[in-house]
């Protein structure tokens, strides 16, 4: 069953993605998408984007990189891509790294702003944009938009289909990470509609950071073995499907998991009939709306959009088995949100020599 609800993303700073590793990396590079995406180069300034990364594996991350590096490819733009791998000391030293190469703008992707406050003072004070992508975070005066799905609507757009598929009263069992702001807003949201529902929501499970793929299977372990009664799972992590179907097997159980962004990991468990999740096309459109409101700004002086402007509302939808794409394809694919971008600016800015 699908549905689709559509609405404007409210302006928040992004948070991290959750890692495990303690290093860092640059990738200093003209953009360029890993498929040939881009056959229509358009007429745009020289500039360089700064690209900063929580933790750049996470498979969400790499879906908004990709649309970075798509739209940038198209105008021409280079691209310095940095990855904190989830060190929280990296996470500032990688953000000053971009500052002081004077980059033109500053993409975040995933970001904890809290623990940057101070590079994005400086990013402000030295005159650098800087836009937050991919996913909803805590908000911070320094940053100077957010474009990313509205976590509170995917929830709803969840438990309203939770909802339709369980029984009332049944046992839902929240799986999470504490300290993180997108999670919080889907687990608010869950207490807030429960009784709508008539669900008996169990005590949220949080994984620790250090380990949080095992920890979620740890913990659904747990959730499995006290109530033989289970409802659902309601996994707040993206990778939270992946991660509850090892336990789901250890068990011999079939219990449904709730979850949100639709990964390619999290996929398998909705073809197979595992999971459901609420997604948006915000993850790999975040990158190209950033591109454009600073090609806007480049080139016509218009003032950068705090959050995503009315006609370029983002799309939510409920994907399971019945409307999941092919395996190798995505809800979203990125050739055609590139063709939808490059079209717009070939028509407003026109084409390269």
């Amino acid at each position: 069953m699908s549905r689709t609800r559509t609405l404007r993303v409210v302006a928040a700073a992004l948070v991290m993605s959750l890692g495990l590793a303690a290093c860092t990396a640059e990738d200093t590079s003209t953009a360029s998408a890993e498929e040939p995406l881009v056959t229509t180069k358009i007429k745009a300034p020289e500039k360089t984007l700064g690209v900063w990364q929580s933790q750049g594996d996470g498979e969400g991350q790499v879906e908004t990189l990709s649309g970075i590096k798509a739209g940038a490819e198209a105008l021409g733009w280079k691209v310095i891509v940095t990855d904190s791998n989830g060190d929280q000391q990296a996470m500032q030293s990688t953000m000053q790294s971009l500052i002081s190469q004077k980059v033109d703008a500053i993409l975040t992707v995933f970001v904890a702003s809290g623990l940057i406050s101070g590079q994005l003072a400086q990013a402000k004070a030295a005159g650098i944009p800087v836009i937050s992508v991919g996913y909803q975070g805590t908000p911070n005066p320094n940053i100077t938009a957010e474009y990313a799905p509205d976590q509170a609507e995917e929830a709803k757009l969840l438990i309203e289909r939770m909802g339709q598929d369980l029984d009332q009263g049944a046992k839902i069992a929240p799986i999470a990470v504490q300290g993180y702001y997108g999670i919080d807003q889907v687990l608010a949201t869950l207490d807030q509609q429960k009784s709508q529902h008539g669900f008996n929501v169990l005590q949220t499970a949080n994984a620790p950071v250090a380990d949080v793929f095992n920890g979620q299977t740890k913990a659904a372990l747990s959730f499995l073995n006290a109530n033989p009664d289970l409802g659902a799972f309601y996994a707040a992590l993206d990778i939270g499907p992946q991660a509850i179907v090892p336990a789901l097997k250890q068990t011999d159980r079939k219990v449904p998991v709730y979850s949100f962004g639709a990964i390619s990991s999290a996929l398998e468990a909705v073809r197979s009939g595992q999971a459901i999740v609420a997604t948006s096309d915000g993850t790999i459109k975040a990158g190209f709306l950033a591109i454009d409101a600073l090609l806007a700004l480049w080139t016509n002086d218009t003032p950068i959009p705090t959050d995503i402007p009315a006609e370029d509302a983002l799309e939510y939808k409920i994907v399971d088995a019945d409307n999941a794409p092919a395996k190798g394809s995505a809800v979203y694919p990125l050739a055609d949100v590139t063709k939808e971008f490059t079209d717009r600016w070939a028509s407003e800015y026109g084409t390269a020599d």
